[in-house]
């Protein structure tokens, strides 16, 4: 061995000298994994549930056992901190969340506020924030938890798969993770929004192997509408088609379909492939004024009417009446929000970025001005393509 090659041999086993591992690591025997947490609130005391795997249960490659891919457990407790610490009591090993994918806050937690909630998640320094928060409407987190879905054995990898799918194919959901609503918190100029997620079927099947077993699960967890809040308080919902707008507005709209009448009668669907957005504020005469514009194209989808959709006549009409739905849908989003004053759009936000001296004039009222100020929306949508059949062949059949 020459002298060079020696040298390095020596310094190579130093390095491995001084190698010590992972201070902190976590052996998989020691830890139980959580994918999902849930918090509640009842009589002054927060409830955390945990979802937990079920490791023998998921790496089987046997089949089933029989036992549930995952287990849910519960613990009250003063704080966020203290419940989820006392869960060790219920499972044999720490909760380990740094796998952590769902968030679930009980309704009634949302209308009590959940700042103390999230200032303690903040802290953790084992969480990652990409994880997805969302509110149950009408239940508790917990009992959305406690759902097993079959498609899915890891009920989590459902509502996180789910929430990415509907918003990027329907628009009427919205993917919030911790540093995002976090932001949204704190940034006067814009209130939060969060996924709302419910459970449609017999909520207590659906928490028992049956439900994976039947063709027809007894229950399912489904997205519905948004949690519209003020600061950190739930103060309403927006239904689907409001939910929508604000995804309109909000430059969140990837793909959609948006129905629209035919002029004799029955519908046509069209497919929206792109949108962008812009929105800028301004002071006239000493007050705020918003202006909204949208640009989107789609295609046509489905056709059920009679309708000539080839003619330049035909595709002007169907632009103008894609307009109109979407520009309706933005209104309806921006009347309800008014209604609650809760600025989920940023609308403060524009107008501290047009003019900083207005907005620190108005930002202690801005709630009320909010209510006030007016919105002009501007839409531009055009169709590119009609589809492979140039006329619909109920054209052809003469309506039958």
């Amino acid at each position: 061995m020459s002298v060079h090659g020696a040298i390095r041999f020596v310094l190579l086993c130093m390095a491995f000298l001084t190698v010590t591992g992972c201070w902190n690591r976590n052996e998989l025997n020691e830890i139980s994994i959580a994918t999902a947490f849930g918090f509640d609130k009842n009589a002054g005391r927060y409830n955390v549930s945990a979802q937990i795997i079920n490791a023998t249960e998921i790496a089987t490659n046997k089949g089933s056992s029989g036992r549930a891919p995952v287990i849910t457990v519960q613990m009250p407790g003063r704080t966020i901190f203290e419940a989820v610490r006392a869960l060790t009591t219920t499972t044999p090993r720490k909760i380990y969340s740094s796998h952590l994918r769902i968030l679930v806050i009980g309704e009634d937690l949302a209308r009590e506020g959940i700042a103390k909630v999230l200032d303690g998640l903040s802290r953790d320094h084992e969480l990652r924030t990409d994880f997805y928060i969302i509110v149950a409407r009408n239940t508790t987190a917990n009992q959305v938890l406690r759902i097993l879905t079959p498609l899915e054995r890891i009920p989590t990898d459902k509502m996180y798969s789910s929430l990415e799918a509907s918003q990027r194919n329907w628009g009427v959901t919205a993917k919030v993770d911790l540093h995002q609503l976090i932001y949204d918190l704190v940034d006067k100029g814009k209130d939060p929004v969060l996924a709302g997620i419910r459970i449609e079927g017999n909520a207590r099947r659906g928490g028992t192997r049956m439900n994976l077993s039947n063709a027809s699960p007894q229950a399912i967890l489904t997205y519905e509408g948004l949690a519209v809040f003020h600061k950190d308080k739930l103060v309403g919902w927006l239904n689907d088609k409001q939910s929508k707008g604000y995804n309109y507005i909000r430059g969140n709209i990837k793909s959609t379909i948006v129905p629209l009448p035919c002029p004799t009668g029955d519908d046509l669907d069209i497919e929206l492939i792109h949108a962008s957005h812009k929105i800028k504020g301004r002071i006239v005469d000493g007050k705020p004024e918003i202006n909204v514009s949208i640009r989107a194209e789609g295609n046509i989808g489905e056709v059920e009417c009679d309708m000539k959709i080839a003619t330049n006549e035909a595709i002007a009409l169907l632009e103008q009446e894609l307009n109109e739905q979407i520009k309706d849908a933005i209104e309806a989003a921006i009347t309800r929000a008014k209604y609650y004053k809760s600025d989920i759009f940023g609308f403060g936000s524009a107008i501290h970025r047009a003019n900083f001296k207005a907005w620190n004039r108005m930002e202690s009222d801005w709630e009320d001005e909010f209510a006030r100020v007016p919105v002009h929306v501007t839409v531009n949508a055009k169709l590119r393509r009609t589809g492979s059949v140039v006329e619909s062949f109920l054209e052809r059949m003469g309506g039958s």
